[in-house]
């Protein structure tokens, strides 16, 4: 049983700020302790609390995948997140609108299923796990940077290119699927190595066991910029190397069961499926 919820929203739809106070007043209805992040509080008229600090087992979200991936980057490890979807595509998010008050309420009872999600992690100080991918690029943008891939000791391809991304299960649905990747059941724990824009067309998306370490060299003397999940950036100088491996970390989302092709087919109406 939850006991204790934090509530965040995307502020800017009216209509996501309003379902998040609907549904912190059902938690309240069913004794559940609710904080609210400050933003959020700010627009309800309530009392906020940072996000890092709070002290909650339950994350209650609603907004699009880039909400999801703030509160990611802002909550203690391991809190389960109730995610609502109300972003343009919506890979993460498990309920529609509609659906939201009804599965919180099977949640409260129980009825869910716990989708343990791993994180991608790079040895740069300061850099925290990604949840979707880490992205190694040139710090300057539209110029490309000559990179070397290396899936354990195998050299796997050299070419120019705007960057090269290093993505989960859950980021082969967002960046890395943008760029030509596949999409990747989550049940079959891997990693896709996909370059952003390269120069040689030979230098084609791969996927790789969750196992291996995959480290990205840089060529010449363009300083890089590795990116976790878009939001948190280090700058580094060559030629230093970056190492990506899977992390000890994990997302939980809470769904109502295997929901991946169904979310993928509502989400991106792919007609192969």
């Amino acid at each position: 049983m939850f006991r204790r919820a934090l509530v965040l929203s995307r502020l800017d739809r009216e209509e996501a700020v309003r379902l998040a106070g609907k549904l912190a007043a059902q938690l309240e209805k069913a004794k559940v302790k609710v904080q609210y992040e400050a933003g959020l509080a700010e627009r309800l008229g309530v009392k906020g609390v940072d996000p890092s600090r709070a002290e909650a087992d339950l994350a209650v979200i609603v907004g699009g995948d880039g909400t999801v991936l703030r509160a990611v980057h802002m909550l203690q490890h391991g809190i389960p997140l109730f995610t609502v979807s109300m972003g343009r595509v919506g890979f993460l998010g498990e309920a529609a609108p509609g659906e939201a008050s009804s599965f919180l309420q099977e949640v409260l009872k129980g009825r869910y299923v716990e989708d343990k999600q791993f994180m991608v992690e790079a040895d740069v100080k300061g850099l925290p796990p990604a949840l979707n991918e880490i992205k190694i690029g040139s710090e300057k943008p539209k110029h490309m940077v000559e990179l070397s891939v290396y899936v354990g000791d195998f050299k796997l391809a050299r070419d120019k290119v705007d960057a090269v991304l290093v993505s989960t299960p859950s980021g082969a649905s967002a960046y890395a699927f943008s760029v030509g990747g596949s999409l990747i059941d989550p049940r079959l724990e891997t990693l896709v190595i996909a370059p952003v824009y390269p120069l040689s067309a030979n230098f084609k998306p791969y996927v790789v066991p969750s196992s291996v370490e995959v480290t990205v060299k840089p060529e010449g003397e363009t300083p890089l910029l590795v990116v976790a999940d878009g939001l948190e950036t280090k700058r580094l100088l060559p030629p230093r190397n970056v190492r990506v491996k899977r992390s000890r970390r994990h997302v939980i989302f809470l769904r109502r069961g295997f929901t991946f092709y169904e979310r993928i087919k509502r989400r991106l109406s792919v007609s192969c499926l």
